[in-house]
């Protein structure tokens, strides 16, 4: 009959198919989701890989691969996904984890070479920029989501927002929770806001800090929607951690007291561990953690999650001691060679010390000034420092009015990306002072090469800016800039 329309069920989900014009419509995903009405053609193709012809530009299912028409090959671009971003610092967090950890320090996998690193310039325009969101705390995470193109969604904790970028309109669409409710929260400590994501059985599932509990989310950029779980009933005070085969994450537990819940990601239930901890006052900073332990530190003390010699699994409270006062905003802490994380620390006296962290009768180091560290590499004032920072009395010869507070760095080849701020008052009054406009510069250095400022960037609090790698770009968002801007990573 004229004008009827065929059904193909292929690998791909189910496609529609009206003879007279040839043309074709994806209507259900393999899984079963309806495609969504606001998703573009354009958009579709992409996200799923379809085949084109080149001369009319019509899409094709991925299955078939030469053109009805001509029988010529149909064109195939799929961009590929060399690696997943999580937030905040983009490290992998598949399980199970195949070799030994280190995780929640500011290190990435990702190489953070510029391209063109010798043309760049403070004052230079970015390379590209993307479309504006609503206002919001976005945090940024990328990977394939079982789907043939690398997905970008920005998520916002607070509102408990989901967005996702279409690849071929270039525009950012909300994507809509399946069941009522919302898993927003408003944050104790942006500071320990982190994600973990999972992959199996070709989904990822994102593991996020909700108002209840942990937040399972799978993102379903073809129905422009998530599905959503929840582990745990207690409001989420410390970010989760993919810790043994299993997500950890700190929550409320009865009374005044934090309780560690777990999930191995697919099984039906999970674990609620007890603990002694009070809960904090202000939430915990983002944890720290190694194949033996991991530490949720908060101003009242760390609560550590470790194997015991018969490898059952213990909590442990420790208050920090009693002349010491963890100072968190000058990053993360450093981790030395030896595997044990150092947090610095104020006397009462007000001398600073790095403390060994997870003892209960730790080792102190004194410093003669303050360090800004990502975990591994640390600044006093301008100057980078590899190694211990206790060892660098002598390091510098007069004080700077500069600093620069390291936001990343890279794994790879030790590149650091920071922030350059003019502190005459020193670093704490520029962390502690009020929230004037200032001016950041953007910086990347490589030990034994020269600093190679690339963008600057004018806002309440630089030290809050975010960033993540996609597409080849390095980006930076922050919520004063109107939109995300990026830089092209050398290939």
């Amino acid at each position: 009959m004229e004008g009827q329309v065929e059904q193909w069920q292929l690998r791909s989900g189910t496609w529609l198919r009206h003879p007279a014009s040839e043309s074709w419509r994806m209507a259900t995903t393999a899984d079963g989701t309806e495609v969504s009405p606001r998703l573009s053609a354009q958009d579709l193709a992409r996200l799923i890989g379809a085949s084109r012809e080149p001369a009319s530009g019509e899409w094709f299912p991925p299955e078939i691969s030469y053109s009805p028409q001509t029988g010529a090959p149909l064109r195939v671009t799929i961009p590929t996904l060399d690696f997943s971003w999580v937030p905040p610092f983009g490290a992998p967090s598949l399980l199970p984890r195949l070799s030994q950890i280190v995780g929640g320090l500011r290190l990435t996998p990702r190489a953070l070479a510029l391209d063109r690193a010798n043309e760049r310039a403070a004052d230079a325009r970015p390379d590209r920029s993307l479309p504006a969101l609503p206002q919001g705390q976005y945090r940024f995470v990328v990977d394939g989501f079982g789907l043939a193109c690398p997905t970008l969604v920005a998520v916002e904790p607070e509102r408990g927002d989901l967005h996702v970028l279409l690849p071929e309109s270039n525009s950012w669409t909300a994507l809509e929770r399946r069941t009522s409710g919302n898993w927003g929260q408003r944050l104790r400590n942006p500071r320990g806001w982190r994600m973990e994501l999972v992959h199996a059985h070709g989904q990822a599932i994102a593991y996020c800090p909700s108002a209840t509990g942990l937040a399972l989310i799978t993102p379903n950029a073809i129905g422009l929607c998530y599905a959503i779980e929840h582990v745990g009933e207690g409001a989420a005070i410390g970010g989760p951690v993919a810790w043994r085969g299993a997500i950890w994450g700190a929550v409320q537990g009865m009374g005044d007291s934090v309780q560690l819940v777990g999930k191995q990601h697919g099984a039906s239930g999970h674990t609620a561990l007890p603990t002694r901890a009070p809960v904090p006052q202000h939430g915990f900073e983002a944890p720290v953690f190694d194949d033996l332990h991991v530490n949720w530190p908060c101003a009242e003390g760390q609560l550590v999650l470790r194997l015991d010699a018969h490898g059952s699994r213990l909590c442990d409270w420790i208050a920090w001691p009693e002349r010491l006062e963890p100072v968190f905003e000058m990053g993360w802490p450093y981790r030395s060679p030896d595997g044990t994380f150092w947090q610095l620390c104020v006397t009462q006296n007000g001398r600073f010390e790095y403390v060994q962290m997870a003892r209960s009768a730790p080792e102190a180091a004194p410093v003669d000034a303050l360090h800004l560290c990502t975990g591994r590499a640390c600044y006093r004032g301008t100057l980078r420092i590899d190694g211990e920072p206790w060892r660098t009395a002598d390091a510098m010869d007069h004080p700077s009015t500069q600093i620069v507070a390291p936001m990343l760095e890279s794994a790879r080849d030790g590149a650091v990306v920071g922030l350059r701020m003019d502190a005459p008052q020193g670093v704490l009054a520029l962390l502690h002072g009020s929230n004037e406009l200032r001016r950041g510069v953007l910086q990347v250095e490589v030990q034994g090469q020269h600093v190679v400022p690339f963008g600057t960037v004018d806002v309440n609090r630089p030290w809050l800016t975010q960033l993540f790698v996609h597409d080849g770009h390095l980006w930076v968002s922050h919520p004063d800039l109107p939109q995300a801007v990026g830089w092209k990573l050398a290939p």
